[in-house]
């Protein structure tokens, strides 16, 4: 038997912890082998969102960095333990990378469950997870945010989990099963307003400045242009190296809007770490809005993520302008102007709501986000694509493309 340990955290008590767990494993059976892996010696660089490891090198990641040892210890485990460490309410940006960087291990290839997208596996068999964060400091809400996100990723790593507690020097495990995500309570709440001052957008997509996030923000802002807003900056949030400056100023920032796409139900790693140096600000004048899209159609898939993004505005005691998510985003650079102009009118029109009313708007929340689920007749006709391959075009024309189609069911790193 195989254990792997991943200790995420940044402190001496979680790799005392991670020893008395490897003890624990070996004092039931002395024959297990039991790695331990130290994020603080460990370099994992954040996920770029270049697909290389699903169209040009299936299976591996692109970055060359140290994490190529984790993830091949990962999948040839029995089980895993991943020590999380936590940060304004969420696990922090490196525990988020860590699994952002596990879609390695899954095909682009999509199939259905439940009435939602999930992709298909790459290798036969993939591990238990025990997962364990750091409870100090959460609030009831956030923890229940936090196990309920644990609980969806092991659903879409097809893998069965754990928690793992440690209570009175004891190392225990409880059942950790996929729920409904928590509903929402601020956006029900958020009041119409004049908006003044200045308007910061973040570009929270690994991409950057060549991503849909970048798009979609332009229209944004055409719609805020409309309405006579001209005080508008846009950041880019994989520019790491400024993200303390702009922890710093962000109070200063009366109108703070997040656009990034969906990476693993949440945020992307590099969107974490700049969350987690924010700090309470306790003053209502200061507001934050999101935009989460995603490349699956339904929106379900961002709502294990959405009661977090409440959280943290009362967190740090600002005000909450609410949520949008929309779901189906992926692909609109390879479509013609004529497919997008429905999407980009709408976008437009997010930003010029926003600017006039001050907060994203109910009504056009309601209509981006009414397709929780596929429908039962979506559902048919993916069915009948499938038969006839078309579902698969979009990869299969990049695996072609970049010569590494026959290698599209790799397994680069089974033992």
């Amino acid at each position: 038997m195989k254990i792997a340990i991943f200790d995420l955290g940044k402190n001496m008590k979680n790799e005392l912890l991670a020893q008395e767990i490897k003890n624990c494993y070996r004092e039931k059976n002395k024959e297990t082998e039991v790695i331990i892996y130290n994020s603080i010696d460990t370099e994992i660089k954040d996920c770029i969102g270049c697909w290389s490891c699903w169209w040009k090198s299936p299976g591996k990641c692109a970055l060359k960095d140290e994490a190529y040892k984790l993830y091949k210890d990962y999948i040839n485990s029995d089980e895993v333990v991943i020590l999380f460490h936590t940060e304004n309410g969420f696990i922090d940006g490196k525990g988020k990378t860590f699994l952002d960087r596990l879609i390695l291990h899954y095909l682009p290839y999509i199939k259905l469950r439940n009435g939602e997208c999930g992709h298909l596996k790459r290798y036969d068999k993939y591990p238990l997870i025990n997962f364990y964060f750091e409870k100090s400091g959460l609030c009831n809400e956030e923890v229940k945010v936090i196990r309920s996100y644990l609980a969806r990723t092991a659903y879409h790593f097809h893998s069965t989990c754990k928690e793992l507690l440690y209570e009175n020097e004891k190392v225990q495990t409880a059942d950790l099963v996929t729920t409904k995500p928590m509903d929402e309570v601020l956006s029900k709440e958020v009041l119409e307003r004049k908006a003044n001052g200045k308007w910061v957008i973040y570009n929270g997509s690994p991409r950057g400045n060549h991503s849909n996030s970048k798009l979609i923000i332009e229209k944004i802002i055409m719609g805020m242009k409309a309405q006579g807003v001209d005080n508008i900056e846009v950041r880019n949030l994989i520019n790491i190296k400024e993200h303390k400056i702009w922890a710093e100023k962000f109070s200063s920032n009366e109108n703070n809007l997040f656009v990034f796409p969906l990476y693993i139900h949440a945020m992307p790693g590099s969107v974490m770490k700049f969350f987690e140096q924010l700090k309470p600000i306790n003053n209502k004048e200061v507001h934050m809005a999101f935009l989460v899209q995603s490349g699956f159609p339904e929106t379900s898939q961002s709502y294990y993520l959405r009661p977090y993004l409440e959280l943290i505005t009362k967190r740090l005691g600002v005000s909450f302008d609410g949520t949008i998510i929309k779901g189906g985003v992926e692909g609109i650079q390879m479509k013609p102007e004529k497919a997008n102009k429905k999407f980009f009118d709408q976008m437009e029109l997010v930003g010029r709501t926003y600017a006039s009313k001050g907060i994203m708007d109910l009504t056009l929340k309601k209509e981006y986000e009414k397709s929780e689920y596929l429908s039962k007749g979506t559902q048919l006709l993916f069915s009948i694509f499938s038969l006839t391959g078309l579902i698969n075009y979009y990869w299969d024309f990049n695996l072609k493309k970049n010569g590494a189609y026959k290698k599209r069911f790799a397994k680069p790193y089974m033992e």
